[in-house]
């Protein structure tokens, strides 16, 4: 269907979208990047807001083009829909019939929404949906004429919905709850001494690296300070993002303290070892629940030598966690 037969749906661009491009754009290197990175992070703004309007979650912090890095190195104007994908934004200027597309597009891609620009910025006409092309050589840019209906990017959503749902449940049928996920690492067996995988007990860890003795450290809990105390166990590894951290190793540290009625304090920590002091910027350390969906997150400022997220849990409770800089991310699986 050719959308330019039907209204176009119109998203008016407040106060709060433009503060946000503003803010982007500040951070870029150049006036050209600068301009590039306001209109992407426009054209965003107005899907999600859409797509927030029909009740659908999307997650602009998760999204490549929120964050400062990847928006100075990458032509992205992508948002993430949580546990679907993501979708391309591509911002159309006022009387263009097409708009090219960027090298750089995620692997979980879904398709682009052409969003068209009116003169003052005020707001933006969603043109339409074109699903991504699984082709050897996709095309470079696509004509507004050749965008589908908004309908069609709704339906494309809700079937993923009902695909990942019915992947989810046959999964669950076949694999028994003990072999369900190999690479699930088992807190309750830390409490034994019994570390999987790469993952080795905090003295271990740190003495095996020839760490100083002041990484050794305390644990922050709020306002006290937790030392190395017999009742909790802690556990690291060395987290490897190639070429992002190349020359910034980083570990990831998980304590555990016991607490009433068999609850576990987590406390997560991303920590710079070998011989860097602070972590590189924009760090981040997400923790996501069994869904999938994100419920912590923290991200290294300029002068971090750490960042730390806390919660408690159940026995037999799982969660995720991830650690991140730029397009580059590991994500370890943990049961309590």
């Amino acid at each position: 269907m050719n959308n330019t037969k039907t209204p176009l749906l119109t998203v008016p661009l407040g106060t709060e979208a433009h503060d946000f491009a503003r803010q982007f754009a500040a951070q870029q290197a150049t006036p050209q990047k600068g301009k590039r990175v306001y209109f992407n992070t426009l054209a965003v703004y107005a899907v999600h807001s859409y797509l927030k309007w029909l009740g659908i979650e999307t997650n602009l912090n998760q999204s490549d083009s929120w964050h400062p890095i990847n928006q100075s190195i990458l032509n992205l104007a992508d948002l993430v829909l949580p546990s679907i994908g993501t979708l391309e934004c591509r911002p159309v200027m006022p009387g263009e019939t097409a708009f090219y597309l960027p090298d750089e597009v995620a692997e979980n891609c879904i398709g682009y929404v052409g969003v068209q620009f009116n003169n003052d910025l005020s707001e933006v006409e969603l043109l339409g949906f074109i699903p991504i092309m699984n082709t050897a050589n996709p095309p470079e840019q696509i004509n507004i004429g050749d965008l589908q209906s908004l309908d069609t990017l709704i339906d494309s959503i809700n079937d993923l919905k009902d695909a990942k749902k019915a992947i989810a449940l046959q999964n669950t049928q076949k694999v028994d709850t003990k072999s369900q996920d190999i690479s699930l690492v088992n807190l309750s067996h830390w409490f034994e001494n019994i570390f999987e995988g790469a993952w080795q007990n905090w003295d271990s860890f740190v003495n095996t690296r020839n760490l100083a003795g002041s990484f050794r450290g305390t644990i922050q809990l709020g306002e006290s300070r937790i030392d190395d105390l017999e009742t909790i166990v802690r556990g690291a590894k060395l987290i490897d993002l190639g070429i992002q951290l190349a020359s910034h190793p980083v570990a990831l540290v998980v304590t555990l303290i016991p607490e009433a009625d068999q609850k576990k304090r987590v406390i997560l920590q991303v920590r710079p070892i070998g011989r860097q002091t602070y972590l590189p910027q924009y760090t981040r350390l997400t923790v996501l629940d069994e869904s999938g969906s994100m419920f912590l997150e923290a991200q290294a400022r300029s002068a971090d030598n750490l960042i730390q997220l806390q919660f408690r849990g159940d026995p037999g409770e799982r969660f995720s966690v991830e650690v991140g800089l730029g397009v580059a991310s590991i994500t370890e699986d943990f049961v309590i």
